[in-house]
């Protein structure tokens, strides 16, 4: 017979019936506590909240598991405690997004900038700026590629690339100055000054 199991033997008309079945008085542990403390009654374990710090390994991406060994549930008589499973999830950030190990990013250039070339200050994402110069006739959309500026491999020594695409901004308002400027500019370059529009009453 098993450690905190009760046998019982029944006569009856076809002849004796035995069964098993988990002692209420132990709980099938084969032990009895006569006196029994007051916070875990018996049990031998107290639920708790505990408050842990956790390093994040540099790389890690949404909805990877970070396993910390030996902060799980308790062991039962005794035995070891298990293991604790952390799913991360990372938060979307307003200015880049990730593919893979490699870090995107949408920077915004003026069309003076994209005519002539620039020099941009592009923020990467541990904080820190990198120097980038952009050639001349850059157009929108272009992609633009900073080697390994962009997330630490979790498993390996490999490092991703950073990937901004510039987007030239039309200015919204312009001075009489500006706008002459520009008119004298689509002239040498042959091109159809704008046409103001007239109003409903001329």
């Amino acid at each position: 017979m098993e450690v905190g199991q009760i046998k019982q033997i029944q006569t009856t008309i076809l002849g004796q019936m035995q069964t098993m079945r988990t002692c209420t008085n132990c709980h099938g542990t084969g032990k009895i506590i006569k006196e029994p403390c007051e916070t875990c009654k018996g049990k031998g374990t107290v639920r708790n909240q505990v408050r842990l710090s956790v390093k994040i390994p540099a790389g890690v991406d949404d909805n990877q598991t970070i396993v910390l060994r030996g902060e799980g549930e308790p062991g039962e008589n005794g035995g070891p405690k298990g293991d604790l499973y952390l799913t991360i999830h990372v938060k979307k950030h307003k200015l880049y997004t990730r593919k893979g190990n490699n870090v995107l990013c949408e920077i915004p250039i003026t069309f003076t900038q994209a005519t002539l070339g620039a020099e941009l200050r592009i923020p990467m994402v541990d904080g820190t700026d990198e120097m980038y110069t952009i050639p001349d006739s850059t157009q929108t959309g272009t992609k633009f590629i900073i080697r390994d500026k962009g997330f630490k491999a979790i498993n390996g020594n490999g490092q991703g690339d950073f990937i901004f695409t510039v987007q030239v901004q039309v200015p919204k308002k312009l001075t009489a100055e500006q706008r002459e400027l520009l008119l004298q500019l689509a002239k040498t370059m042959n091109e159809q000054p704008p046409v103001k529009k007239k109003g409903i009453f001329g």
